[in-house]
């Protein structure tokens, strides 16, 4: 870090991550043998004294102080990535709200007709409000980054729950699961379906609610000119998780893709979460893909025989091969999850809500 200590608090107050009444408070308060007398300094005490993020102290030794600010943004963590770009936490700096911000790909945003997409689905997403989906609040493109800002929700997916946790209690599964089909049944009444419904895509805060992710917008990786869907599925790394979870037809035909669709990967996500592991295996891409077309629905009592029957029955409906076979909306999906419910627990769940405010 070349900059001078001045020059540096000059950028710090700039980009908005404190105040210059703050950077002084703060100085105020370490003592004269410690005043730092280098920008480097600065930012070790700032992270130090929790003033600073791991995140950003790093990029303000590398010199990288304007990838701290998108907009009206400032970066305050980096908290995931994944096809769909890097997703941060960060603050609106007049409203000092805290969000997530996730940054599309150089793929997207060098491709008109793939940032045209964003666009009709970032407007599908904005329909949305509902307890059980994050919202998606703005949406705009700064210095050439496009980006789409969401609800920030301090939470875990449920991939890293099980991750850490193991399998999920029958009860709890049932929950979480219900939760997600609430949301998504309140989305496809609304013309948005998701298309990428997997265990990673579902958070859980620390309320207990589950939240579905990229409502509307999970199907943007799929868009850009020149790649085919299958083929994507096949060979591009960035999705390998996403066939784990994919309906047949999604493979063999994207465009005949409907609602169904998250019926099965939902199903999928069921079987991971009361598992630990996706309903079918395989050492390559393409095995997963073809396991998901013709192998043997696998059964959750095989490996936790107390799961009921009844149960059992539901998910096996839910990731039928043909869609015609599977429960034909999110609401009866609902109807027979919570009847499940009823025989784990004894007593009827509560009502859910469709949440729409």
């Amino acid at each position: 870090m070349s900059v001078t200590l001045d020059k540096f608090i000059e950028v710090l107050t700039e980009i908005g991550l404190m105040t210059e009444d703050e950077v002084l408070d703060f100085l105020d308060e370490i003592p004269l043998d410690q005043h730092p007398n280098t920008a480097r300094r600065l930012v070790q005490l700032l992270h130090a004294h929790g003033r600073l993020s791991k995140f950003q102290a790093e990029l303000m030794y590398k010199g990288k102080t304007k990838s701290l600010v998108i907009g009206n943004y400032v970066v305050l963590d980096r908290i995931g990535r994944g096809g769909m770009g890097k997703v941060y936490k960060a603050r609106h700096r007049r409203m000092d709200r805290i969000v997530a911000l996730k940054l599309l790909p150089f793929s997207v945003r060098n491709s008109p007709e793939a940032v045209k997409r964003f666009d009709q689905e970032i407007r599908a997403a904005a329909r949305l409000f509902h307890p059980n989906i994050v919202t998606a609040y703005d949406a705009d493109v700064s210095e050439d980054r496009y980006f789409l800002v969401m609800e920030y929700v301090d939470g875990k997916d449920l991939l890293k729950v099980v991750s850490r946790r193991g399998p999920l209690g029958i009860d709890e599964a049932l929950d979480y699961t219900i939760q997600a089909a609430v949301g998504l049944a309140y989305a496809h009444r609304e013309n948005v379906l998701h298309l990428d419904i997997k265990p990673a895509n579902l958070i859980l805060d620390k309320k207990g609610t589950v939240k579905v992710l990229d409502m509307g917008l999970a199907r943007l990786d799929y868009a850009i000119p020149g790649k085919d869907t299958s083929e994507e599925l096949i060979q591009n790394g960035k999705v390998m998780a996403t066939v784990d979870y994919v309906s047949p037809e999604r493979a063999d035909d994207p465009k005949s893709v409907d609602h169904r669709a998250d019926v099965y990967s939902l199903g999928c996500t069921l079987f991971y979460v009361l598992t630990g592991q996706p309903p079918y295996g395989g050492s390559s891409v393409l095995k997963r893909i073809k396991a998901h077309r013709i192998m043997p629905i696998p059964s959750l009592r095989t490996l936790r025989p107390e799961i009921p029957e009844a149960l059992d029955a539901v998910y096996q409906k839910m990731v039928s091969k043909r869609p015609e076979d599977r429960q034909q909306s999110m609401d009866e999906v609902i109807a027979d999850l919570r009847s499940a419910a009823e025989l784990v627990t004894g007593r009827e769940p509560p009502a859910a809500s469709d949440g729409a405010v």
